[in-house]
């Protein structure tokens, strides 16, 4: 099966293909919500913008029933894929995600320098925090709108290892400025739920809503 990948990220590319399907990228720009607040006015604006938005009116309806952390991502995510759909047909699914760290009712984005991952290091340190994923998933007629919560325990960091972690360069592409993934796994103690939400897309969540859509995604795979 075919997917059509409205996301950059080289981690949601390999989950894909971790599956075996053929996975082309189509990655194109748009203006993300960062805070509950934007996520908030960007939708109340929605209905003030027809003809002039990427959304269709039906998007509108399963974002408003997102709320508070929630409806950032899957604003983002959702905007992503409608950007990547209204360029290319749907007879591929289209998939979109976006991720954000939750700590308490703060949102660590991606640190802007080596400070603020060390910052956000030190935030996460010996606390629990929430990933959130949003999956939107556009086949054909049929628009999905999903978001995913994994709740990760941090070890108690000594300065060092921040210092060591974010000398590596990994956190500095990444929400929360770590990649459990790679390095930042010995940052982790434990986690609560879906492993490859923390990583970028949670897979059994894209199998059930390609299932549902109706998409082939039992067909042979694609070498």
């Amino acid at each position: 099966m075919k997917i059509m990948l409205a996301s950059g990220s080289p981690r949601r590319y390999d989950l894909l293909r971790q599956m075996e399907w053929d996975v082309e990228v189509c990655s194109l720009p748009f203006d993300e919500a960062e805070t509950v607040e934007e996520a908030k006015e960007k939708l109340s604006a929605l209905s003030d913008q027809k003809g002039k938005t990427v959304f269709a009116e039906t998007d509108i309806t399963l974002l408003s029933a997102c709320q508070n952390e929630n409806l950032v991502c899957a604003y983002n995510a959702l905007g992503k894929g409608r950007a990547a759909a209204n360029t290319i047909d749907t007879a591929s699914p289209v998939i979109a995600a976006d991720t954000i760290v939750v700590l308490g009712n703060t949102i660590l984005g991606k640190p802007s320098d080596a400070s603020d991952a060390i910052r956000m290091l030190r935030l996460l340190s010996g606390k629990a925090h929430q990933v959130k994923t949003a999956v939107a998933v556009l086949y054909q007629d049929k628009t999905q709108l999903r978001v995913i919560t994994t709740n990760v325990h941090f070890r108690k960091l000594e300065e060092s290892e921040i210092k060591w972690y974010v000398g590596t360069g990994e956190p500095m592409d990444k929400a929360g400025a770590y990649g459990i993934q790679g390095k930042g796994a010995v940052l982790v103690e434990r986690i609560e739920g879906s492993y490859d939400n923390v990583v970028g897309l949670p897979l059994t969540a894209v199998y059930e809503m390609l299932l549902s859509a109706g998409a082939p995604v039992k067909e042979a795979p694609i070498k």
